[in-house]
């Protein structure tokens, strides 16, 4: 009995032996830098994080830190964004905020609304954060054209451009992840979801109501099957920033790609971010027996099934 109540005594001490140790590694240190931003850039691991803290002299012990952000954050992560840190704070505390994206900063509401080419939303982004570098982001988005996802997004006054772009991304990559190409789109013509994403741009700028939107749809990829030319003005104002009142003669004949009125098919890719819902619409086109469509001054989109009765809704245009 007596040695079981030693191992009992022994065991007792260690416990707290434990708990001092746990206690005095989750304190922060004395050095501890004050008002700092930690940067935490997309796909940064745990155990860098921790390294950046521990090298900065934020933390004590690295293995506290990713063991209580894999306990708070359920073994999640840290998640990415610019952390303000105006005062000492405890590895647990580090922790639950990098877990939990508490950034500890003004967040700024930004929203980016749909159709918007990377140009526009980098104004866009630039009106809400005046010190936002919109150069560097333009560089980096106008080959992302497409996949930048119109959303409302909380930045903070120290988001980068690569910031942006990545909650963008992994925006765009979420909503669009359950969405599929059509076996009666797809079919054995090689559209893609490049393709379907292309169009969808396309259609984004043709009509703003659903209903509009998949009959456009149903039109362009009608005339895509049928091997005629697309002839939507659209890309005109990616590619040179006219309406399609501000084309002259000499804009149509242009040879870019872009000109889907001497190029058969797709352009090379997007010409703005389409919203989930001209997404949607791309795929599920509304088959009429019209074969052209324009949007007239009246705010209404005006279909017709031939070139006469085409010609006879340009007044609409008047």
């Amino acid at each position: 009995m007596k040695k079981l109540i030693i191992g009992a005594g022994g065991l007792f001490a260690l416990i707290l032996i434990g708990i001092g140790i746990v206690a005095v590694g989750s304190a922060a240190p004395s050095e501890f830098p004050q008002g700092v931003t930690l940067s935490v850039k997309e796909g940064t691991s745990i155990t860098d994080t921790a390294q950046k803290l521990f090298d900065n002299g934020m933390i004590k012990s690295t293995i506290l830190f990713k063991a209580y952000v894999n306990i708070l954050g359920k073994a999640g992560g840290v998640q990415t964004g610019n952390y303000f840190f105006g005062e000492s704070e405890s590895v647990l505390r580090i922790a639950y905020r990098l877990a939990k994206g508490l950034k500890g900063v003004p967040q700024i509401k930004v929203t980016i609304p749909e159709g918007l080419a990377s140009p526009d939303v980098a104004r866009a982004i630039k009106k809400d954060i005046p010190t936002f570098d919109d150069k560097a982001f333009l560089k980096l988005a106008r080959p992302l054209e497409g996949y930048l996802f119109p959303d409302t997004y909380f930045f903070d006054k120290n988001t980068t451009p690569e910031d942006a772009i990545a909650a963008m991304r992994t925006n765009f990559d979420n909503r669009t992840k359950n969405i599929s190409v059509p076996k009666e789109l797809a079919g054995n013509s090689g559209i893609t979801f490049k393709s379907v994403l292309t169009m969808a741009s396309l259609v984004e700028e043709e009509a703003t109501s659903s209903k509009d939107r998949r009959i456009i749809a149903g039109i362009l990829w009608k005339r895509m099957a049928n091997g005629m030319a697309l002839q939507v003005d659209a890309p005109f104002f990616y590619i040179l920033g006219k309406t399609s009142a501000q084309l002259t003669v000499r804009d149509l004949a242009t040879s870019s790609p872009y000109n889907l009125y001497k190029h058969l098919g797709l352009p090379p890719g997007p010409i703005d971010n389409p919203g989930l819902d001209a997404i949607v619409d791309t795929i599920n086109p509304t088959i009429t027996p019209y074969w052209f469509f324009l949007s007239g001054t009246d705010g209404r989109t005006h279909f017709a099934a031939d070139l006469d009765g085409h010609v006879a809704n340009m007044k609409y245009l008047k």
